[in-house]
């Protein structure tokens, strides 16, 4: 299952939700967009879903309203059954900003430099 607009897309793939977040996207689509197609996924694939892997690039500064909506997202993820892991891929002072928002009970967060290597520990939970 994937979903996608500008500069962005969403998948869900073999137990984890896979966000792509471009340097393109519009900081309205994060709530006008993508959050409820995270909301749909979520519900849809809600006992499979094991983590989330994030690829956020984004040339603006991320405002306080976008990051209250990253942490909806990390709440809604918190109450799904078999969610165990979060990763992100973002530079610099991002990452750090992003992973503070990211308050998910029992869950392990970490970063990452490369997505594929951010998928595989979200699955596995193997560096």
């Amino acid at each position: 299952m994937i979903r996608r607009g500008d500069d962005w897309s969403l998948e869900y793939n073999d137990g984890v939700v896979v966000g792509r977040f471009g340097a393109e996207m519009p900081l309205s689509a994060f709530e006008q967009e993508a959050f409820p197609a995270f909301e749909e996924i979520l519900t849809r694939h809600r006992d499979d879903i094991v983590a989330t892997a994030d690829r956020v690039k984004l040339e603006n500064a991320i405002g306080d309203d976008v990051l209250e909506i990253w942490e909806a997202a990390a709440r809604e993820s918190s109450q799904l059954p078999n969610y165990e892991r979060a990763a992100l891929v973002a530079d610099g002072i991002l990452k750090h900003g992003l992973k503070r928002q990211l308050r998910v009970p029992d869950a392990e967060i970490e970063t990452f430099e490369d997505l594929d290597r951010a998928i595989h520990w979200a699955r596995t939970g193997e560096q």
